[in-house]
């Protein structure tokens, strides 16, 4: 704890007490493989509840600075990384905040030193247990909602979100109003989810269009290069970084391509984060606010009618 309490900035230790602390760490680690991880996932109310969570990131946080991060350094590469992820699953499973509290960098960096069969077996709800697969590269991110919306009801497009996030869907709702971690608002005030998913879906199918196909020429048009002219406007792509609404951890890593300013003639500019790309062709959810991009701009301005 005296490691872990440091780095949180919880406690101040001279850099020779640091060291001490983090040669034992390591040397207990070497001998008994597992045993301190297992510990830290018993304990996780102290670790993710206390000091609001900041030993809890300071765990999982990423080691920049190798001057002053070389004991943490020291530390987290003694500590199994299938035992960190196990660890993960049971701070996670105490209190959803984990997600949000941990950088989706060093999950990642976890994620693609862990087996294979420890991702398989991780006790987490849908949108967690994928998130770390494609950040492993093992499995692109599947979708949300089946194919056909149109035969769903508002409701049971609420449910199925629900179910994938675990998350009751007021809270999720306020999240994607911009609340919370999510900064970027994607739900105009009143508007529901399901009802919104499902307005989109009916569109599309109206005029024989796919939801993956749209995702698809978005997509392309954000991997051009970053500043773009064509007959329906122009796409300047800069960096940005938006958290997916739909994931507890951050999995910029896997599709962010940064923000879109989107000028055609003399309107006003739209934003687009890239991660629209995923929110459309995974759960038919296009991003709606003050610039909002709906299907009916999309399409005309992607050409595709």
């Amino acid at each position: 704890m005296t490691v872990l309490d440091s780095r949180a900035g919880l406690a101040q230790e001279d850099a020779r007490s640091l060291m001490a602390a983090a040669d034992a760490v390591s040397d207990f680690c070497a001998m008994h493989k597992g045993i301190l991880e297992d510990h830290a996932a018993h304990h996780a109310r102290e670790i993710v509840k206390d000091w609001g969570g900041q030993r809890c990131s300071a765990l999982f946080g990423e080691v920049r600075d190798s001057a002053r991060g070389q004991p943490y350094a020291r530390v987290l590469a003694a500590l199994s990384p299938d035992a960190l992820l196990k660890t993960f699953a049971a701070f996670w499973k105490f209190d959803r905040r984990t997600g949000e509290l941990c950088p989706g960098r060093s999950l990642e960096a976890l994620a693609k030193r862990a087996k294979p069969t420890t991702l398989g077996a991780l006790e987490l709800p849908p949108e967690a247990y994928d998130a770390l697969h494609a950040m492993a590269g093992l499995a692109p991110l599947p979708d949300i909602l089946p194919p056909d919306v149109t035969s769903l009801k508002p409701h049971d497009i609420d449910s199925l979100f629900e179910i994938y996030t675990a998350v009751p869907m007021p809270e999720l709702e306020h999240r994607l109003r911009g609340h919370g971690h999510q900064r970027t608002r994607l739900l105009a005030d009143g508007e529901s989810l399901g009802r919104a998913v499902l307005r989109d879906a009916q569109w599309l199918a109206r005029r024989h269009l796919d939801r993956h196909a749209v995702a698809s020429a978005l997509m392309a048009r954000f991997d051009r290069p970053s500043a773009e002219s064509s007959s329906s406007g122009t796409l300047l792509v800069s960096p940005g970084h938006a958290r997916d609404p739909f994931h507890s951890i951050d999995v910029y890593t896997v599709h962010g391509r940064g923000t879109a300013d989107l000028r055609v003639g003399w309107l006003p500019r739209k934003q687009i984060p890239s991660l629209a790309v995923e929110t459309i062709r995974r759960g038919c959810f296009f991003a709606s606010s003050i610039t909002r991009a709906d299907p009916a701009f999309l399409s005309k301005w992607l050409e595709l009618r």
